[in-house]
């Protein structure tokens, strides 16, 4: 079945609404979609209407950063997203997902570069503030923005208070959702993602990223067996935001399938 299992909508950093994430993504083939907001579940009912009304398959996700001598973030599939107790433990990771955008605002504005938007809204994320300032003249770019101001080096940054990636796959699993790595080539190496899959298959990591725009046929390989060492599903996403050019549906094997309950 063909799929893309990592999108990002309006309800956190992504530039089209959840409707049309799903509708555009359903255009290019795929037959399974799964939106994967940032720490937010706010846009799966709208994206699950989308994928009816496209006939399409969809499974409710999110994906939840972590830090753990860097910055992990784990995703969740079929996770039981409008149990209360679920919301409640959820918006403790959102708030320091705010906290943090209004320091950052405090930064760029004493800089004498911060556009004048809500840091405060739903959904605001580092690269809708890079976009603004673009908007605005502040910068010329969203990288530049990133370079000078956003980034790890940059003037305005402010690292973000983050739960353990245990924490992190605990939260998914106790709600009966499927943890899985996200994305690994972009932050692991070879050594670590070995260690960072034994410490957490043990308290619910169900999956592994395979299949990402920019993974080679070798990375592909190495993720791949390192999934079938540790008994993971290997998934697979675009990583779309709405804003850039990606026509990245993948093909899931059906022991995926199975464990997303995908019928």
């Amino acid at each position: 079945m063909k799929a893309d299992l990592h999108l990002h909508t309006s309800a956190s950093d992504g530039a089209l609404s959840p409707a049309e994430t799903v509708a555009h993504i359903a255009s290019l083939g795929a037959e399974l979609i799964a939106v994967t907001d940032h720490d937010t579940v706010d846009g799966l009912d709208e994206a699950a209407a989308a994928a009816r009304d496209a006939g399409v398959k969809f499974v409710p996700g999110i994906e939840i950063s972590a830090r753990s001598n860097g910055e992990i973030h784990i995703l969740g599939y079929d996770i039981d997203y409008k149990n209360p107790l679920f919301v409640q433990k959820l918006q403790a990771v959102k708030e320091q997902r705010r906290l943090r955008n209004i320091a950052i605002g405090e930064r760029l504005a004493a800089l004498g570069v911060a556009p004048e938007m809500d840091f405060e809204a739903r959904g605001v994320g580092r690269k809708n503030i890079a976009a603004a300032m673009v908007a605005e003249g502040k910068v010329a770019s969203v990288q530049e923005a990133f370079d000078r101001y956003l980034g790890q080096q940059g003037a305005a940054y402010v690292a973000a208070e983050r739960i353990t990636p245990l924490a992190a796959v605990g939260l998914i699993a106790e709600f009966g959702g499927v943890p899985v790595l996200a994305h690994p080539k972009k932050y692991l190496l070879a050594r670590t993602l070995g260690l960072l899959t034994s410490g957490l298959s043990p308290f619910g990591l169900a999956g592994i990223e395979v299949f990402y725009p920019g993974h080679t046929a070798a990375d592909i390989a190495a993720l791949t067996a390192e999934a079938r060492r540790m008994g993971l599903i290997v998934t697979g996403g675009s990583d779309y935001h709405g804003d850039e050019e990606k026509n990245f549906v993948c093909s899931l094997p059906p022991d995926t399938l199975r464990a997303l309950g995908v019928k």
